[in-house]
C-alpha cells in the first residue's frame, strides 16, 4: 500500500534577470588590452570625433591624483533612483536607518539578504549614501569629491581632499602596531578578517581590549578610505613587461601600516572618459553613431573597473599580505551576481585583462579561484607548514577541511565534496597518504596512494 504524504512546501527566493548585452557591446568587450587600446585610437582619428570636440559636443575628460571611485564607476543620482525603484527599497520604513548608518557597509551581506539585492550594486548605494550624508552635514570637502561627470567644474577634479588624503588614520595606526609589537603577518590574520572580535584577539594577542578596539577602527577607516578611490600616477608598473601584458592597474601593497590600493598610469585609457551631448542623427548622422561607440567604449572602462573594485575588495587580504592562502573561492556566477551583470558580460571582461600586483601580473580571472585551488592549497601550503613546524602531528582530516573552508573562507562544502575535489589532482592525495609521508619523511608526501575512497576518514 502507497502512503501519500502531505504535499511539500517549496519556497522559491527572487532573482535577479539580467538581459544579454547588445553584440557590439559584447565584441567591445572581448577584445584584450592593445586590441582596445588600437581601437580607441582609431576612433579618436576619425574625422566626426574632432568635429564633436570643436561643436562642443565632446569632451575627453582625463582624471589625475586621488579619484573617487563613483567616477569609475559612473554611479550618479539616476541610478540610485532606480535601484531604488527596481527593489522598491522606498516600501520599507526602517531603509534609511539601515542606508545611512556609519557602519552600514559592516553588514553588507545581512542588508543584501533583508533586501533582496545583489551586494555588489548595494555597495554602491551605501556609498551613495554616505557621500549624501556628509554632504547635508556641511562637510564641504566630501560635498567636492562626490563631484558628477556632468559637473561644469570636473576638468579640475580637486586633489587635496582631506577626507581621502588624511594621513592621520595611517599614523596612528602604524603607531600602535609598533607599540604592541603587531607583525605584519598577525595583524592581516586578527584585523583584517570580516569577524573581527575585539575579545578574541585581546586573548590570542595580550594586548588591552581598549587597544584592540582603537585598531579595528583605524582599520576601518584606512580599508574605506582606499576602497573608496582610484589614484591616478605617473608610473605606477612594478614590472616592466607590464603594459606590453596590458594590465589596465596596478595594485600597490604597503607595509606601514598594512595595506593596498588601486593605482592607474596617467597615460593609458582608463584615465580618461568621453563626456558626450546628444546629437542628432538627422544633422549629423556620422556624429551620432560615433557617440554610440564612445559610449560603449565608457561602458567597458567602467565595468571593467566595477569588477576590478569588486576582485579588489573580495581578495582584500590577499593583496595586503601576499600571502596565497589568504584566496577565497570566487565563481563567475557570484561576480555576475553581486555586480548585477549578465555571465556572459563578465566572463569577457575576466579574460584577457591583468591586473600588476608585487606577486607578479595576473589575469582578473585568476582572482576567481575554484575551491578546488583553495583546498589544493590548504594541503600544500598550511598542512606542510603546520606538519614541519610540529604544530601538527597529521595532516588534515577531509571534515577538518571542510570546517575550516566553511569557518575561514565562507564556503560551505560537505566531507564528500573536499573528497571530490582533493580526488582531481594527483599533488592532494588521501589522508593516510599523507599520514604515512609524514611518519616516513617528516613532511608531507605526493603521489596517489591505494587506499580505498572511505579510509579517507
Amino acid at each position: 500500500m502507497r502512503i501519500v504524504g502531505p504535499k511539500p512546501q517549496i519556497a522559491v527566493l527572487p532573482t535577479l534577470k539580467t538581459s544579454r548585452p547588445p553584440d557590439a557591446y559584447l565584441n567591445l568587450l572581448t577584445q584584450d588590452e592593445q586590441e582596445f587600446r588600437e581601437y580607441v585610437q582609431q576612433v579618436e582619428s576619425q574625422p566626426a570625433f574632432r568635429r564633436l570636440v570643436e561643436s562642443g559636443n565632446l569632451r575627453k575628460i582625463n582624471f589625475k591624483g586621488r579619484i573617487p571611485r563613483h567616477l569609475y564607476e559612473e554611479f550618479q543620482d539616476q541610478q540610485f533612483v532606480e535601484f531604488m525603484n527596481e527593489f522598491e527599497i522606498e516600501a520599507r520604513a526602517d531603509w534609511q536607518t539601515d542606508f545611512f548608518r556609519e557602519d552600514a557597509r559592516r553588514n553588507v551581506k545581512e542588508l543584501a539578504l533583508k533586501y533582496r539585492v545583489p551586494r555588489g550594486r548595494l555597495i554602491h548605494a551605501l556609498e551613495y549614501c554616505r557621500y549624501l550624508k556628509h554632504a547635508w552635514a556641511g562637510d564641504k570637502d566630501t560635498r567636492d569629491n562626490y563631484m558628477r561627470l556632468d559637473d561644469p567644474d570636473f576638468r579640475e577634479p580637486p586633489t587635496s581632499q582631506e577626507f581621502l588624503n588624511s594621513e592621520k588614520p595611517y599614523e596612528a595606526l602604524s603607531e600602535l602596531m609598533e607599540a604592541y609589537e603587531i607583525s605584519q603577518s598577525e595583524f592581516v590574520q586578527y584585523f583584517m578578517g570580516e569577524d573581527s572580535d575585539p575579545e578574541w584577539i585581546t586573548g590570542a594577542l595580550g594586548i588591552p581590549q581598549s587597544a584592540v578596539r582603537e585598531i579595528v577602527d583605524l582599520v576601518e577607516r584606512v580599508r574605506i578610505a582606499s576602497s573608496m578611490q582610484v589614484t591616478v600616477v605617473d608610473t605606477p608598473t612594478q614590472n616592466p613587461s607590464t603594459d606590453e601584458a596590458g594590465a589596465v592597474a596596478t595594485i600597490q601593497r604597503f607595509v606601514d601600516p598594512p595595506r593596498a590600493e588601486i593605482h592607474v598610469a596617467a597615460g593609458i585609457e582608463y584615465n580618461s572618459r568621453y563626456q558626450l551631448e546628444t546629437v542628432d542623427p538627422r544633422a549629423d548622422e556620422e556624429g551620432a553613431r560615433l557617440g554610440d561607440l564612445l559610449r560603449l567604449i565608457n561602458q567597458r572602462k567602467s565595468l571593467t573597473f566595477r569588477v576590478l573594485m569588486f576582485l579588489y575588495e573580495f581578495q582584500y587580504r590577499y593583496f595586503v599580505s601576499g600571502d596565497g592562502l589568504y584566496l577565497k573561492p570566487l565563481t563567475q556566477a557570484e561576480v555576475s551576481k553581486d555586480l548585477g551583470e549578465h555571465e556572459s558580460t563578465v566572463s569577457r571582461i575576466l579574460r584577457h585583462k591583468n591586473v600588476d600586483t608585487p606577486d607578479g601580473n595576473f589575469t582578473l580571472k585568476f582572482f576567481c579561484q575554484s575551491k578546488g585551488d583553495v583546498l589544493r592549497r590548504l594541503i600544500a601550503e598550511r598542512e606542510h607548514r603546520e606538519l614541519s613546524s610540529g604544530e601538527r602531528t597529521q595532516p588534515y582530516s577531509d571534515a577538518e577541511l571542510s570546517e575550516i573552508l566553511e569557518r575561514e573562507y565562507d564556503t560551505k562544502i560537505s566531507r564528500r565534496t573536499v573528497t571530490y575535489y582533493r580526488n582531481k589532482h594527483q599533488e592532494t592525495p588521501k589522508f593516510y597518504t599523507r599520514r604515512r609521508g609524514t611518519n616516513q619523511h617528516g613532511g608531507v608526501e605526493s603521489g596517489n596512494g591505494e587506499e580505498t575512497e572511505h579510509q579517507a576518514e
